[in-house]
């Protein structure tokens, strides 16, 4: 006896399903397997900094000390400023009012290239002060002291503290004063051995 038709309808409609759910399964395995693939061909994130608008690959070479070893090295002032960051007075640093016209100023601490003396102008502020940096020289921290926020200025090879900036004082065209200790810093003749693009650094 041959079934009823309803019968093979259900039975039919069963296959179909049957089809249908093999056929969501295998595409989302694929889609699984395709993401899979891309995610092992993406190249790695490349662990680095991006400087705006830099045209050069920045590289700065880390310096890691104890204290111990920086005190031995610093005179007693320069290690309280650069490792304790303390604060020279006002107007009594060697760099205060002395405005090369070449010459560049390195981290007294790991002799880190800092600033070109281009950039260095007289803001009146009683500490030397710059309005631009080499490209990746510095790095920036928030400092809450004194009740008030600013922006810190460290090295980016050791970490040596060198002041705080200043930004839309009008001073410049960039808008920055980076108030630095002449204590932080050593000026050098000539220029960097590397030529070195400069920026703004907030």
């Amino acid at each position: 006896n041959n079934p009823p038709a309803h019968s093979y309808r259900r039975t039919l409609r069963k296959m179909a399903a049957s089809v249908a759910g093999s056929l969501v399964v295998a595409t989302r395995i694929t889609a699984r397997k395709a993401l899979a693939a891309k995610r092992v061909t993406v190249a790695p994130s490349i662990r680095a900094r991006a400087f705006r608008g830099a045209s050069q690959i920045v590289m700065v070479s880390r310096v890691e000390k104890s204290d111990a070893e920086w005190s031995k090295e610093l005179d007693k002032t320069s290690f309280q400023v650069l490792r304790k960051k303390g604060t020279e007075p006002a107007g009594t640093g060697e760099y205060d009012k002395f405005y090369p016209t070449e010459g560049h100023f390195v981290c007294k601490g790991c002799g880190n290239p800092l600033y070109s003396a281009e950039s260095k102008f007289n803001s009146g502020c009683g500490w030397p002060a710059f309005d631009k940096c080499y490209k990746g020289a510095l790095i920036t921290e928030t400092d809450m002291t004194f009740g008030m926020k600013r922006v810190e200025i460290m090295c980016a090879a050791c970490d040596g503290h060198l002041g705080h900036v200043f930004e839309n004082e009008g001073f410049t065209p960039t808008m920055e004063r980076h108030c630095v200790n002449s204590v932080s810093v050593k000026y050098v003749e000539g220029a960097p051995e590397t030529p070195l693009e400069e920026e703004k650094v907030v």
